[in-house]
Formats: C-alpha cells, sequence, structure tokens
C-alpha cells in the first residue's frame, strides 16, 4: 500500500513538470503559428480527448441536468477567455526576458482564486491577507525591474509604458479568469460529480478557430510544432488533470499539494532554461516572493477554509 501511494505522489510531480512546462510550449505555438490558430488546435484536441474519456466514464454525465443553467455560459465564458488570454499574452511581448515576468503574473491565480473566495463564497479571511498579495506583487516587480527598481522615473515608464504592458495585462486577466472560474465552479457545481472542461476546450477551440481565419497569422508549421500542439493538448490539456486527480486521491496529497506551491518557481526556471535565458538574482528573489505571498494568503483563510464545503 505504501508503494502503491509513493506511485501516485510520484504522479503529482510528475503533473506538476508538465504543468511548468506549459508557458514555453504556448510562447512557441503562439508566435510560431499564431495564438489564435494555436489555441483553437490545442483545445480541439484537449476537448476531444477530454470528452472521449468522459464517454467512456459514462457516470460523469449523470449529473449534467442537475446543474444550474449558470454553470455553462457563465464559466464557459471565462473559460475561453482565460484560453485566449493565455495565448495572446504570450504572442505579444517582444522578448524573451519578459516571458518570465509572463509566467510569474499567469501564476498569481492561485492568490486570485483565495482572494474570490470571499465575494463569491463567502470566505473570511484574516487581516493579513492584504500583506501578502503585497508579497507575491513586490515579488512581480522585482522580477521585471531587477537591478533598476530604485530607479523612480523608469520604474513608472516600465509599469504605465513598457512595450510589454498589453502582454502582462492580459496576464493578470489569466490569473484573475482562472480565480473566477474555480470559484464559480464550486459555486455552481458543489460536491456534483460533473466537469464541463471538455465542452469549454471544443467552444473555445470554435470561437477562437473563427476569431484565426479572421486575423493575418504566421501559421508556419513543421513537424516539431505538431509535435508540441500534440504535448499541449493531450498531456498538458487533459492528462496532466487526470494524473493530478489520481494523485490528491490516491498519493501524499499534502505533499502534492506543498510542492504544486513552488510551480511558479518551477516553471520560471524551466522556461528560464528552455529559452535560453540566464536566471538572474532578481528573477529568483521575484519567483519566492510570488511564492511565499501565496502560502501565506493561504494561511490567511485556513481556519476559515479548511473543513468546511469551501475547502480549497
Amino acid at each position: 500500500m505504501f508503494l502503491k501511494s509513493r506511485k501516485y505522489t510520484f504522479l503529482g510531480f510528475l503533473t506538476i513538470i508538465i504543468w511548468g512546462t506549459s508557458a514555453i510550449f504556448t510562447r512557441n505555438l503562439s508566435t510560431s503559428i499564431g495564438a489564435y490558430t494555436s489555441a483553437a488546435l490545442v483545445n480541439l484536441i484537449g476537448g476531444v480527448v477530454v470528452l472521449g474519456r468522459q464517454m467512456v466514464i459514462k457516470k460523469e454525465f449523470v449529473h449534467w441536468k442537475e446543474v444550474t443553467w449558470k454553470y455553462w455560459p457563465i464559466c464557459g465564458a471565462l473559460f475561453v477567455i482565460y484560453t485566449a488570454s493565455s495565448y495572446v499574452s504570450m504572442s505579444i511581448v517582444e522578448k524573451d526576458e519578459a516571458v518570465i515576468t509572463l509566467v510569474l503574473i499567469r501564476f498569481l491565480w492561485p492568490l486570485f482564486t483565495l482572494i474570490f473566495t470571499i465575494p463569491i463564497l463567502k470566505a473570511k479571511a484574516s487581516k493579513w491577507l492584504i500583506a501578502s498579495v503585497a508579497v507575491s506583487m513586490i515579488g512581480i516587480i522585482i522580477a521585471k525591474l531587477g537591478n533598476t527598481i530604485f530607479d523612480l522615473p523608469n520604474f513608472i515608464h516600465n509599469i504605465f509604458f513598457g512595450e510589454d504592458v498589453l502582454g502582462y495585462l492580459l496576464g493578470f486577466a489569466v490569473a484573475i479568469s482562472w480565480g473566477l472560474y474555480t470559484n464559480l465552479t464550486k459555486k455552481y457545481i458543489g460536491l456534483l460529480d460533473v466537469d464541463g472542461v471538455g465542452i469549454y476546450m471544443i467552444s473555445a477551440a470554435a470561437i477562437l478557430g473563427v476569431i484565426a481565419l479572421n486575423v493575418d497569422e504566421p501559421r508556419q508549421f513543421s513537424g516539431i510544432l505538431i509535435l508540441q500542439i500534440l504535448y499541449a493538448g493531450i498531456v498538458v490539456g487533459s492528462v496532466a488533470n487526470v494524473l493530478w486527480n489520481l494523485s490528491i486521491k490516491k498519493g501524499n496529497m499534502l505533499l502534492v499539494v506543498l510542492t504544486s506551491n513552488f510551480l511558479p518557481i518551477i516553471s520560471t526556471i524551466m522556461t528560464s532554461l528552455l529559452l535560453g535565458v540566464g536566471i538572474t538574482v532578481p528573477i529568483i528573489i521575484g519567483s519566492l516572493l510570488v511564492v511565499m505571498g501565496t502560502m501565506w494568503s493561504k494561511k490567511c483563510f485556513r481556519d476559515n477554509i479548511i473543513g468546511t464545503k469551501y475547502e480549497i
């Protein structure tokens, strides 16, 4: 039994590594074949795999009619926003160094997920939540500005007038939309065994596919890029979620969840290595601060959330 538990715990670690690679593949696909084209293809493939699995395990369709109608349009719209923002943000940042900052911004989603439990799930947090959010935001600033952080004019210029501002704003849209999606899914579904992500992926593929046909994108396909599309759609989009659920249910959940808190660092390091970008001290400090802020924010909720129906 111990060996079995360890195997499923390892699957959780493998899932975290897979998720850590997602940013670099999103970047490659967005810049090579276009943000909308790649997002449509990846979601189409992933959606087919997810729905195919649900058709095999037919019990997952049993409770669909019991879900409030609000779940489908509201969570579906948030999923499309999340997907589009993920790919478009990666396609418009100019330099590889900016991708590292964008990765950290995207991984603020656990923080926003916690924050949105307050208005959506009526959770309560301690007064230290604001401080924990500030720590994560400072981490983003340090990673972006590096040694120029004490140069106030340069700071203001980078934040409000820098060339990658739109990409960073879309990065926040990624984190915020996923935080909303997670909480509203919890609110509308509760404990029902329902997962509409397959439908959402197909819907996102259809919407973004129509947009792709009406915009000018490079669409420079190659054998390697096709493999990356398959990896992003099948491995990242569907297999990773299955492995994660297995690890949470049958492995050492505490260890796996604790490790997942370090996703910003893991993803930053892997993205830096794959892009050939040097891992600087400000990037390391910024990543650590994002992790510290997220973990601190969870502690602000712990006494109020753990053990209730709003458990995260």
